[in-house]
């Protein structure tokens, strides 16, 4: 059993989206950079898409990404338990977002029409939260 947020976590993530043809047939071109932090813990990782692959890893403060998206542990165990969506928090400033609005919006289309299958797939690991 994985805690949600952990680096067992995101590697076993990275596990099993790489692991999906349908996934990275779709992400495949997108390269780019993410720092997800958990700010009420202090938690960064960061995460790296390159021709639709993704890797992670544990990050410092000092943490540098094309894209930033920070907030606190409960909000990130709604969005992984689907009981939040990710660009609705974005917009009423719960997830705290930096980086360019129009480089997100090349893959935001990509994003949304997988964002089932992924938090399926997150919803199927056995997760401690």
């Amino acid at each position: 059993m994985a805690h949600f947020w952990s680096e067992e976590f995101f590697q076993k993530t990275d596990e099993l989206l790489n692991g999906d043809k349908e996934l990275c047939k779709v992400f495949t071109g997108m390269n780019t950079t993410i720092i997800a932090e958990c700010d009420d813990r202090k938690e960064i990782f960061y995460i790296l898409v390159e021709s639709g692959k993704i890797s992670s890893a544990k990050a410092g403060a000092e943490a540098k990404g094309e894209f930033r998206f920070s907030a606190p542990y409960d909000l990130w165990v709604k969005v992984a338990k689907g009981e939040e969506k990710i660009q609705s928090q974005v917009v009423r400033g719960k997830i705290k977002f930096r980086g360019s609005m129009p480089k997100m919006l090349l893959y935001l289309g990509k994003v949304v029409r997988m964002e089932k299958k992924i938090l399926k797939i997150i919803r199927d690991m056995d997760l401690e939260f």
